[in-house]
């Protein structure tokens, strides 16, 4: 029977099966990523530091306005300083011979200032992956809970031409004062960011599950799943499905041709986060080798969504 290694190496957590290489965790400055992401036939599909979006770390949760922090740019942006996501605990199980459970604690954390040294708790997130390798298709599973972290909001107060600052509360609001508002920000909230064969400028191909065609057909549309895929080490076709659950029925996909995949519920509406009402969303990439068709990502999606109702 195969089994699962997790090894620590050169500050990466990987994950190994039967001895083929998987994934691996890592922690980033400002926020925990998964990097490197494999197909089973040993090709890696996505990137860690492109030069054009250096905070896109190949597949990643993040957001830009929270509650006026900024947990997206690696750097202040918008008036807002850049808020780390970081790694408390972890722990792992295998549940079955193909299935490995990574449970982590993450912190939300506005960046340190002369109030709090730490910088603000804003958020605390529980992230469980299952990894599932497979003969085509390696599944990675991403579920992100997360509930407001008790630490204060951002300072509040208003510009001199009495404009609110972010972060500030409107008059009169009825908001729970312990919630936490995310977006609206087109810079939310699981990514991916493909490597750089499988861009549309270099030979790749974006599908979505309604029959369209990269950035120029996907951008902005609502659909069930999107897939990049093309030619990769010794011409080998291989590629990356986002197949998000049913929370995200109906919002639009930010697909970019020069390898930005991006599902969000507050992009074009603020989602508030409460002790009551927690932000709790899945979302599965298959890292599989050939096409979506011969991935059958259609497939793998309706067995998601089974699970799912399950």
């Amino acid at each position: 029977m195969s089994t699962f290694e997790v090894e620590v190496l050169q500050g990466r957590r990987m994950v190994s099966w039967g001895g083929r290489f998987v994934t691996a965790f890592n922690q980033g400055q400002t926020r925990n990523y998964l990097y490197p992401v494999y197909t089973p036939a040993g090709q890696s599909v996505t990137d860690e530091t492109p030069v054009d979006h250096p905070h896109h770390r190949s597949i990643w949760i993040a957001a830009e306005e929270v509650s006026g922090y900024n947990f997206y740019i690696e750097r202040a942006y918008a008036g807002r300083t850049a808020g780390a996501i970081r790694e408390l605990e972890a722990s792992w199980e295998q549940l079955a011979a193909g299935l490995l459970r990574v449970t982590q604690t993450l912190e939300w954390r506005g960046a340190p200032d002369w109030s709090d040294p730490d910088g603000r708790l804003v958020l605390m997130e529980t992230r469980t992956t299952d990894i599932q390798p497979g003969e085509v298709s390696n599944l990675l599973t991403v579920r992100s809970q997360l509930v407001p972290g008790g630490g204060a909001a951002a300072p509040a107060g208003r510009l001199a031409d009495g404009t609110p600052l972010p972060g500030a509360p409107l008059a009169g609001s009825a908001k729970s004062p312990d919630a936490v508002t995310i977006g609206p920000t087109k810079h939310s909230y699981f990514g991916l960011r493909l490597a750089d064969r499988l861009h549309v400028t270099h030979h790749g191909v974006i599908k979505d599950s309604e029959g369209r065609t990269n950035e120029a057909e996907i951008f902005d549309q609502p659909a069930a799943w999107v897939d990049a895929h093309g030619p990769l080490a010794f011409g080998k076709t291989a590629g990356v499905g986002v197949l998000p659950d049913a929370s995200f029925d109906g919002a639009p996909w930010f697909v970019r041709d020069y390898g930005s995949i991006c599902i969000s519920t507050m992009r074009m509406q603020a989602v508030d986060v409460t002790a009551d009402r927690p932000l709790d969303q899945t979302v599965r990439f298959v890292v599989h080798d050939g096409d979506h068709l011969e991935a059958d990502v259609a497939g793998e999606f309706a067995r998601f969504r089974a699970e799912e109702r399950g």
